[in-house]
């Protein structure tokens, strides 16, 4: 016959282990509920996510807005009719300038008896030194390129031309100014010129009204703003028809210039 008290001792060995088992279960449940996200948090946390990319952003929109609000000045500066920053070249410009000066003159005559102003009195001397008659030039321009413009002299004598007294210099001269320098506000420029002089000498016999020649001029320009400059030139020209003639002219001047 078996020993009652195994019998006994078994089956409540068997209840320990269960229980045990059933309470480490619940245990392992409640730890994992615990640490798993509840179905509210995900929408919690996606309008915290917002919330912090809005912040982020915001700056940033700022900085945009700015800029946008900055680039339309900037452009509106640019491109007003008068005044801005300086530009490099005058290409696609008008300039209207004007310019007084005076000078040097010598001349050369084919013929004898032709009086040319010489202050000794003797016609029969073949070379005449005098000075060129104040003057005042109007200048017409227009930049067909960075390096080159086109141009058109008008001179307007203000004293009496010594060659003939009582007479007034006026002359034409078309022609190209080329730009030595292109990239700077203060540039230096040449110009090469055909002129047509038309000076009342009629009370003087033997002298020709019209004369032509060429002319040069080297001057240095100052761009303050883009419409405005100031120059100084020197100049030469010779005439060829009625004498041999070289004028050595000085001059400052100002320019205007559109757009």
């Amino acid at each position: 016959m078996r020993n009652p008290s195994k019998l006994l001792i078994a089956p409540s060995m068997m209840a320990l282990v269960l229980a045990v088992a059933h309470n480490s279960a619940r245990a392992q449940d409640s730890d994992n509920s615990a640490d798993a996200p509840t179905a509210d948090m995900p929408a919690a946390d996606a309008e915290a996510d917002t919330a912090a990319s809005e912040g982020d952003a915001a700056p940033g929109a700022k900085r945009n807005q700015a800029v946008e609000v900055a680039e339309p000045e900037r452009a509106e500066e640019d491109t007003r009719v008068f005044g801005g920053p300086a530009q490099a070249n005058h290409k696609y410009q008008t300039g209207l300038s004007i310019m007084p000066g005076s000078g040097y003159r010598l001349i050369v005559r084919y013929k004898e008896g032709q009086y040319c102003g010489d202050s000794s009195g003797l016609p029969t001397k073949p070379l005449c030194a005098n000075y060129v008659p104040f003057f005042l030039d109007f200048q017409l321009a227009f930049g067909v390129a960075a390096r080159a413009d086109a141009i058109l002299d008008l001179r307007f004598g203000l004293q009496s031309d010594p060659a003939v007294p009582g007479s007034h210099q006026f002359a034409v001269a078309p022609g190209l100014r080329f730009w030595l320098d292109q990239d700077v506000s203060l540039k230096f420029y040449t110009t090469l010129q055909f002129v047509y002089d038309h000076t009342d000498f009629s009370n003087s016999p033997g002298i020709r009204n019209a004369d032509v020649g060429m002319r040069n001029a080297n001057g240095l320009m100052y761009d303050p703003i883009r419409n405005v400059g100031f120059f100084v030139q020197f100049g030469e020209t010779l005439g060829f028809m009625r004498w041999f003639r070289i004028d050595l002219d000085i001059g400052v001047g100002a320019q205007l210039r559109f757009p």
